[in-house]
């Protein structure tokens, strides 16, 4: 059998935009590797950050000393020898743009239909294919509708991409990658993100195609430590920043991987109580965001009253009746596309039918003419996937959290008080992120992106905080921080969230599996 890839004591650096502080180029793994990929594996690569780079290496990323050390014996042989990395670190982004490994986007408006057109949309097919909407390219129809099969997208065909939910996406996505035929195609977490139902159908189309014949690409997938291994997995690559710690069968290494697991649990409650400790010693900057109710009375702050949401005469919200009281925490669960962005969408007047009687926002109905989406906003803290993908990055950190102070502007304000900037140094202090203040936001790993936009929507006191996945795709570190941080804020919080890890405290949920029918589900944490 001829190996896809072979590295013997090899080496590699990394240059430019992965250093934050340092000069020269720093070595990706402190031990050299030897490792060999073989066709059709069935293998997934375990470990923090670090697998990120196992998977770039594999993908023909980094530098090799010696050069020699990585090889692809089979690409001597074959001209049409590709590697790709597909990543979801950033799994909210999706829709017309998505063309890269990083994903793309499409704003909310296009999302709920404000748009429909292929200019700033596209169908399924064609975003398999990466056909633009005027393109004379025509693509393989047979093989796209084999993928659309294989990876279970047939009752998809002929919708545009952004009305897809996110596991559906996350499907199109890997059938996009396989339509190239790459030799390789490494997917760093491609479970990320996605609820339990989703999950299982991702997990099984990746069975399939791991096993198809049909499909020559040998996947390699990368998975957190504490993440489930399928069972469909036969061989493992355990990774740390010193490189390669264990490799082999699966079954051999069952010990080897619940150790990990211990090990990492321990300095999870560690790390988390350290945490704690320090952000207790800014408490009176919490205590100011309490908002005064001395008698605990309940007090609505968000009012829906039989809403409907429909397109196309289809519901998507229907018969939706739903208080809020000041500062409860509320936990919206529901599968990918069960309509739970909607619904938040409603409260941030991102959505069409948002101007609606029927909701009642700090006890002001939404009708027309009474409300407008500036005096709402500028009450609501927000932040999500979406968010990420549309904001600029070529601002500093400090910048990116000062647009904060403003509503429905990403331009840093002018002319800050002494007390603003003064709230904002504290936030990157009390987080151990003051070294990143005057450094591009582009320039910072992803999960402190994240990171920092949670800042954002919360340094102007909002009265309502609405977070839609917003510690997924982050670092263990950073969503301890992000969820002590939230703990720690006194004021209402609508959260979305799929793995229990990445979600705060909460003390009430609704469940919207059922909202299409009228079908809801209340109660207490």
């Amino acid at each position: 059998m001829v190996a896809l890839v072979k590295l013997v004591d090899a080496w590699f650096t990394r240059t430019g935009n992965f250093i934050l502080q340092g000069k020269n180029p720093r070595p990706v793994f402190s031990s050299s590797i030897s490792f060999t990929l073989n066709p059709k594996s069935k293998i997934a690569v375990i470990g923090d950050s670090s697998k990120t780079d196992f998977l770039s290496i594999l993908s023909n990323k980094f530098v090799s000393h010696p050069i020699n050390s990585r090889s692809y014996p089979i690409s001597l042989k074959d001209s049409n020898f590709k590697t790709q990395l597909l990543r979801f670190v950033n799994n909210g982004s999706w829709g017309h743009g998505a063309h890269d490994s990083s994903g793309g986007f499409t704003h909310l408006s296009s999302r709920y239909e404000f748009f429909k057109d292929l200019e700033v949309d596209e169908l399924l097919q064609s975003f398999i294919a990466d056909q633009s909407y005027n393109s004379n390219f025509k693509f393989n129809k047979e093989k796209v509708n084999n993928l659309i099969n294989i990876l279970e997208l047939n009752g998809l065909k002929g919708q545009f991409i952004t009305t897809l939910s996110n596991g559906q996406f996350r499907r199109a996505r890997i059938a996009k990658e396989l339509y190239k035929e790459p030799s390789i195609l490494c997917i760093d977490d491609p479970f990320l993100g996605l609820d339990p139902f989703a999950t299982n159908i991702v997990n099984q189309v990746l069975k399939k195609t791991a096993f198809d014949d049909s499909i020559k690409t040998t996947l390699v997938i990368g998975l957190r430590i504490q993440d489930e291994i399928p069972n469909w997995i036969e061989d493992i690559v355990i990774v740390n920043e010193n490189g390669i710690l264990k490799q082999g069968k699966k079954i051999d290494l069952i010990d080897d991987i619940n150790k990990l697991k211990n090990d990492f649990n321990k300095r999870h409650d560690l790390m988390k109580s350290k945490i704690q400790d320090k952000l207790s010693l800014y408490s009176n900057l919490f205590n100011n965001n309490k908002d005064n109710n001395t008698n605990n009375e309940l007090i609505p702050i968000i009012e829906m009253n039989n809403v409907n949401v429909k397109y196309k005469g289809i519901p998507i919200i229907k018969d939706l009746s739903w208080k809020v009281n000041q500062g409860e925490k509320w936990h919206i669960r529901g599968k990918n596309g069960s309509g739970k962005t909607t619904l938040l969408s409603l409260i941030t007047l991102d959505h069409p039918q948002s101007w609606n009687k029927s909701i009642k926002i700090f006890n002001i109905e939404r009708s027309p003419g009474k409300v407008n989406y500036f005096d709402t906003n500028k009450l609501i803290g927000f932040t999500s996937p979406e968010l990420h993908a549309i904001y600029p990055k070529n601002q500093t950190v400090f910048q990116t959290i000062s647009t904060g102070y403003l509503v429905g502007s990403y331009i840093p304000p002018n002319n800050l008080s002494k007390d603003k900037i003064e709230k904002i140094e504290i936030f990157l202090k009390m987080l151990d992120l003051s070294y990143l203040k005057d450094i591009k936001f582009s320039d910072i790993p992803v999960s402190k992106q994240k990171l920092i936009l949670l800042i954002r929507s919360i340094i102007n006191d909002p009265k309502i905080l609405i977070l839609d996945e917003a510690l997924s795709a982050m670092t263990d570190e950073d969503v301890i921080k992000g969820k002590c941080l939230i703990d720690q804020i006194n004021t209402t919080c609508l959260v979305i969230g799929h793995v229990d890890d990445e979600i705060p405290k909460c003390n009430k949920f609704i469940v919207v599996n059922g909202a299409r029918h009228g079908n809801y589900e209340f109660g207490d944490i």
